[in-house]
């Protein structure tokens, strides 16, 4: 049997595979020897199964756009039954997942690579898998930007195009540190808030901030910003943290973190002219 371990914002996951595990290059620096628990097991098998769906099967979840579907989610008795597609080929099966009712084991289906290796967490049943080991924790997975300047970690987030890699260079210019500029992961450990970075399409270490400020963002004539409380923090930020809100209990749980996590860290509305200005601007006027 053959064993990864790799970690993730502090989760322990373990990959066990009757044939050799093949990781994208983003997971490689996040393998190591972990020995403690797994938070969650990935069993991996070779071969998609030729009728992936049964007749019990019930439609919970699909996320898709006008051209492809991206991954549907069954409920097959009290496993869910994933079904991931291929972005490259429409319609085409990439993988098979299955998830038992505490969230803790995967069973996922895949087709051999030409080198007979399985590649259990090739986009995007990897960030999937994350995401469920958010919902069972206090964590949630958020579309952001993320930065450490020595002293603070701040978390920026917006739609596409408001500029999160805009703000990830300008403050790396001004000699900070880029946690990650796409996805992260927060999570609660004790009394204090931190973010850490998740493994993406290129190689990069695993990495850690304490959570200080989380600012909303969109491009402005003219640097401004005002703080956010209450519902209108917790809405605005969950517009921009992934979600499979098919159960009362999925939502439930994302709604009293992220209340917990507002009236904890401050939450800012941030119109930014993406210059070097903006740094600046930001320490001198957070409260």
């Amino acid at each position: 049997m053959n064993s990864t371990n790799i970690t993730i914002a502090d989760f322990s996951i373990n990959l066990l595979s009757e044939s050799p595990i093949s990781l994208e290059e983003g997971y490689l620096p996040f393998i190591n020897e972990d020995n403690r628990d797994a938070d969650v097991t990935i069993y991996c098998s070779s071969g998609i199964p030729s009728t992936p769906f049964e007749n019990t099967d019930k439609l919970v979840f699909e996320a898709k756009n006008e051209s492809q579907r991206f991954y549907s989610i069954f409920r097959s008795g009290s496993q869910l039954r994933f079904i991931i597609y291929n972005q490259q080929l429409k319609d085409t099966i990439q993988q098979v997942a299955l998830l038992d009712e505490s969230y803790s084991a995967w069973k996922v289906y895949s087709d051999p690579d030409c080198d007979g290796t399985l590649s259990p967490l090739k986009y995007p049943l990897g960030p999937i898998i994350m995401h469920y080991l958010t919902v069972k924790s206090d964590a949630v997975i958020i579309h952001a930007s993320c930065i450490f300047d020595g002293v603070k970690g701040r978390i920026f987030t917006g739609f596409s195009g408001a500029g999160k890699s805009t703000m990830s260079k300008l403050w790396a210019a001004a000699g900070n540190q880029i946690i990650n500029d796409d996805r992260i992961i927060i999570r609660k450990r004790g009394a204090a808030y931190s973010a850490y970075n998740t493994p993406m399409y290129y190689n990069d270490i695993p990495k850690k901030t304490s959570l200080d400020a989380i600012y909303l963002i969109s491009h402005s004539p003219e640097n401004r910003m005002r703080k956010l409380t209450g519902a209108t923090a917790v809405s605005r930020v969950l517009a921009f943290c992934i979600q499979n809100n098919y159960t009362g209990y999925f939502i439930q749980n994302q709604l009293v973190f992220l209340s917990e996590l507002c009236a904890h860290i401050p939450v800012y509305e941030l119109g930014f002219v993406p210059d070097t200005t903006i740094v600046d601007y930001i320490t001198a006027n957070e409260r």
